[in-house]
């Protein structure tokens, strides 16, 4: 029996809470939760996942706030809602995971590179989230060390 349907979909102002909600519950970067810049995956109960582009003043573009609601985990919504973000994608972007994530995202076309090699603002993420997992640390949580992810033009 098939579960309940979801649908991807460009948010709206009125996602704007779930969408902060789901974002901040998983302790990603809480900033430029900016509810344009995202879609989201959404079934009768509500939004059950996230994931944004930010565009940089730069010109830059990084996949970012990829989140899905722990109940609706393990049915490839995560890999659907980055299906979606990326099918008109045909610049460079960038994203920034975990290390121990890191290869789940090659089959996208998403290589790990040295962190000098990334646009100024995706290093600037890059620095605060390496900044609050050294506050994980002190707050006795384990530490997961980042990497900095490029994708190459489409």
């Amino acid at each position: 029996m098939d579960g309940p349907t979801i649908s991807i979909r460009r948010a709206t102002e009125w996602d704007q809470s779930a969408i902060r909600a789901l974002v901040r519950g998983e302790r990603l970067n809480p900033h430029g939760l900016s509810w344009p810049n995202f879609l989201v995956a959404a079934n009768e109960d509500g939004i059950i996942g996230a994931v944004q582009m930010r565009k940089h003043a730069d010109g830059s573009r990084e996949l970012g706030s990829l989140v899905v609601s722990r109940e609706a985990r393990g049915r490839g919504i995560g890999a659907q809602l980055i299906d979606a973000l990326l099918a008109s994608e045909h610049e460079p972007v960038w994203m920034i995971t975990s290390a121990a994530f890191a290869k789940a995202y090659a089959r996208w076309g998403f290589q790990p590179i040295d962190a000098p090699s990334a646009p100024v603002k995706v290093r600037r993420n890059y620095r605060m989230g390496s900044l609050a997992g050294i506050v994980s640390i002190l707050k006795l949580r384990p530490l997961q060390r980042l990497v900095i992810l490029e994708r190459l033009s489409a």
